[in-house]
């Protein structure tokens, strides 16, 4: 119920400031007291938020119609604060969180002890619980979570397809000799082949797609088990940048909720994710009812 209650007074707030929250939660109590219980659910030890993410993937997924359940994962950082790794669904220009951990940011002792590769790979594995049986899955991560064999092979036991951005420096492997990857693309043009990458680090086969827009200062360097993607699925990742914004500077002010524990930020993410979900589907069905019109500012939401 606190859960419910305070992702709708977020959502009425337009902020994270925990103020701003409170004043919209009161249920005719005073507002000191609501801010106490808004503080008190982030530090309930016995609710982690861990425990949402199968049910609200299964939740979340059961309504989502397309054909292909495209995952996005990416870290998100709070300043010198905190750091974020999150799961999310790839949704109408969005992307909607399903999975995450938070650690200190900056900080190798902080990191979770059990590395990259193996805490994407957990959140993976909380999120496929809730997946629909018969659904093909595609993982897309950029170059600095896609330049790992070891994560390729995570994904692809997890019976999942990956589309993952890799480095300049990648070389593919193939009957003809090594190439240089960043080498074989012009402006304007794409090269695709088959064939082998990360030959140091263990070979894994794959298959490259270098797209190179007259319009893009660089290309994108791509590799994927599925041969049959064109690459440009990819565009997709900028999906999960536009949510970190909605979240921080274009929307709710993240920064304003002012928690530097990582577990109670876990938990304020939960608060954020459901009034995130409110308002998606709150606009969908605006759309869908053809009653959506021009967003005008609420100058009353704004924290002085």
């Amino acid at each position: 119920m606190n859960l419910a209650l305070f992702s709708f007074a977020l959502a009425l707030a337009c902020s994270c400031h925990q103020i701003a929250i409170a004043r919209q939660a009161r249920c005719g109590e005073q507002l000191d007291s609501a801010i106490k219980r808004l503080q008190r659910f982030l530090g309930n030890e016995k609710w982690i938020g861990q425990h949402c993410f199968s049910p609200l993937s299964k939740r979340v997924l059961s309504t989502v119609e397309t054909e292909r359940i495209h995952l996005l994962v990416d870290e998100t950082k709070l300043k010198n604060r905190l750091a974020i790794m999150m799961v999310g669904l790839a949704f109408d220009g969005r992307c909607i969180p399903l999975a995450w951990r938070c650690y200190k940011a900056n900080s190798a002792a902080d990191y979770p002890a059990e590395g990259q590769v193996a805490m994407i790979s957990s959140l993976l594995e909380l999120v496929r619980s809730g997946l629909p049986a018969d659904r093909p899955v595609l993982v897309s991560a950029d170059r600095g979570i896609g330049t790992s064999p070891s994560l390729c092979r995570r994904v692809e036991a997890l019976g999942f397809k990956y589309l993952f951005r890799i480095t300049k420096q990648s070389k593919l492997l193939t009957e003809e000799g090594e190439f240089s990857i960043y080498e074989q693309v012009k402006p304007g043009t794409i090269w695709r082949a088959e064939g082998k990458v990360f030959k140091q680090r263990g070979p894994v086969p794959a298959s490259v797609r270098a797209i190179w827009d007259k319009d893009c200062a660089e290309p994108w360097l791509l590799i994927t088990n599925d041969s049959g993607l064109t690459g440009r699925e990819y565009a997709r990742r900028n999906w999960q940048e536009q949510s970190f914004r909605d979240f921080k500077s274009g929307g709710w002010n993240w920064l304003q909720s002012g928690i530097r524990c990582p577990e109670r930020m876990s938990r304020f993410i939960a608060i954020m994710v459901m009034a995130y979900l409110y308002m998606i589907s709150l606009g969908c069905h605006v759309v869908a009812t053809d009653c959506a019109s021009p967003l005008i500012r609420d100058t009353l939401c704004e924290i002085n």
